[in-house]
């Protein structure tokens, strides 16, 4: 079957990332990724056209943090996102019912999304990569209409998978250099020449001013003051756009279905929600509701606060791991 490539986004350095692809018939069952400031390492474990579960050789360094993301029966892989710049400094994995966490750092000047055509799958990567992954693309394939389930009841990750070979043999002298990530006294982000990021401020809410006293002052004075208690919520009633991860395109396709105040997008389950962004495309598909809710029930409340705090810890709407 003819295969397709999208992407490469990261950096020029390490070694390519050549014939990267699970076999015919095959499909991916789960990703397991190394993780630090950067992207660190990524293998693929796959079932074959007859359950069989198997591993390809990782490629990339060693990460501080391992990371597995194991798909479900009838799930398949369709795209991958995240940020690059000299390396590939975080990568998130899209499939045909979710988005995984988002694995590695929260810098990268570039943000990328590869998407695998309609009736199409992920079935490998290319790019380069050595002590960490310094750029990723993904290959695609026509998808079987059916997709075999692990042969063995017992799920994959009980059952050890083999090591593999790593790409290249590591080097501890240089390796020395940036990890531990807390043993190094200093940023190692700055050892190599990159600033960290800082961090992004939470959306403020807008305030709204009381209205101007009229003729009758006591009775207009109480007025004021309950628009002042109610001002956060009443200046964004309508406004699903202070969600994180909501976006002009997403608020528009709620509001097609009924879904127009935070009251009712608190009441919304995550998985409905979901549901919505999958029907409407593969660049709504993209996006993680699973916390819009939650931040919706605190903004129907108009604790600003507590929803503040909850956005600094999220990134495009999803928790950063």
């Amino acid at each position: 079957m003819e295969e397709s490539k999208f992407g490469p986004s990261g950096g020029d350095g390490g070694l390519p990332i050549e014939g990267y692809v699970i076999p015919a018939g095959a499909h991916i069952y789960a990703i397991e990724v190394t993780s630090g400031w950067y992207v660190d390492s990524i293998r693929v474990i796959y079932t074959d056209a007859e359950g069989g579960t198997h591993a390809l050789p990782g490629f990339g360094g060693n990460g501080s943090y391992a990371h597995r993301f194991t798909l479900e029966p009838g799930e398949y892989l369709i795209g991958v996102s995240g940020r690059s710049g000299r390396y590939v400094d975080s990568i998130a994995f899209h499939t045909n019912l979710r988005v995984s966490p988002t694995y590695g750092g929260d810098s990268g000047e570039n943000a990328f999304t590869f998407l695998a055509p309609e009736a199409s799958e992920v079935v490998g990567f290319f790019g380069r990569a050595d002590w960490y992954v310094d750029a990723i693309g993904i290959v695609t394939r026509p998808r079987p209409a059916a997709i075999a389930a692990p042969a063995t009841e017992t799920p994959v990750t009980e059952t050890p998978v083999t090591e593999m070979p790593a790409v290249k043999p590591k080097k501890p002298a240089k390796k020395a250099a940036v990890l531990p990530l807390e043993a190094a006294g200093e940023s190692p982000k700055a050892k190599r020449g990159r600033k960290p990021t800082k961090q992004l401020e939470a959306t403020t809410p807008v305030s709204v001013e009381a209205a101007p006293q009229a003729e009758k002052p006591a009775k207009k004075s109480k007025k004021s003051a309950n628009l002042s208690e109610t001002a956060p919520v009443a200046a964004t009633l309508n406004n699903l756009e202070i969600i994180e991860g909501i976006g002009p395109k997403i608020a528009g396709l709620l509001a097609q279905h009924n879904i127009t105040t935070f009251a009712a997008l608190a009441a919304t389950p995550a998985e409905q929600l979901r549901a919505l962004l999958l029907a409407a495309g593969r660049r709504f598909a993209v996006s993680d509701p699973t916390t819009w809710p939650a931040q919706a029930a605190l903004a129907a409340k108009g604790d600003m606060d507590a929803l503040k705090a909850m956005q600094a810890e999220l990134k495009g709407g999803r928790k950063v791991q």
